[in-house]
């Protein structure tokens, strides 16, 4: 890594099904969903870019030659993007694991439904100090009812996962959807299965030492439902007026 500038690679999942999102979202895959003119996936790639990453691996399913074409046809000169497709859905872990040939140590992993202002110098820091096999990007939110949350010690080591409880409406850090993966770790996924990694494969890290969480400030937006999407809308166009 030299300064501004990272060597690893984001992968950007990206294969989703956006099922919540259909009824205003239905002539793409979620990740490119319009955003004043733009699909969020574009947007997302440019922040990440402008923050010194340039490579990046399209995890691709559901529609995923719509982004192929619109990527390819973009032609960032600075950006080295590449695209791992799956023949059928993977889930998040499974869709890591088919593109492990392109990882990096770090791996950048990153959600292609979410929006986070992340400091990636910090989180690259944070994640090498502590030689940590997951590193996640955490947000804390008034309500984590919606999203299920993260328990973490004072030194970030992740103690629990609690599931998302729409009667639990309590404040707390959630998964903010970018993560930093050690090399080793992909590896020692299972192969050619399809799986979550949050739901089979983070809980197994819980207490180990291996699994650490950082608490991000933001501005973190998840694009997964109407009103969430109307949200970032109106955050990117308050953005460009200049107001926010």
């Amino acid at each position: 890594m030299t300064s501004n500038k990272f060597d690893f690679a984001a992968f950007v999942l990206a294969g989703g099904l956006g099922t919540r999102l259909r009824s205003v979202v239905s002539d793409r895959p979620k990740p490119m969903a319009d955003v004043l003119g733009n699909p969020f996936l574009e947007i997302i790639t440019g922040l990440l870019a402008a923050k010194g990453v340039e490579k990046f691996v399209m995890l691709v399913g559901y529609k995923g030659h719509s982004i192929e074409e619109h990527f390819i046809n973009l032609k960032f000169s600075h950006l080295n993007i590449i695209f791992s497709s799956e023949r059928e859905p993977l889930g998040t872990g499974g869709a890591v694991k088919n593109a492990e040939r392109f990882a990096t140590d770090p791996t950048l992993l990153v959600n292609g439904d979410t929006y986070l202002d992340v400091s990636l110098n910090e989180l690259y820091e944070f994640h090498t100090a502590k030689k940590a096999d997951v590193t996640l990007s955490l947000f804390r939110v008034d309500d984590v009812s919606r999203y299920g949350s993260v328990s973490i010690t004072q030194d970030g080591v992740v103690t629990d996962f609690h599931e998302k409880d729409e009667n639990s409406r309590n404040p707390g850090l959630i998964n903010a959807g970018v993560s930093l993966l050690s090399r080793s770790f992909i590896s020692s996924l299972p192969d050619k299965i399809s799986f979550s990694m949050e739901t089979k494969v983070f809980p197994g890290l819980v207490n180990t030492g291996r699994m650490f969480g950082l608490e991000q400030k933001g501005p973190f937006f998840d694009i997964g439902t109407p009103e969430s999407y109307r949200e970032f809308q109106e955050f990117v166009s308050a953005s460009q007026s200049g107001i926010s």
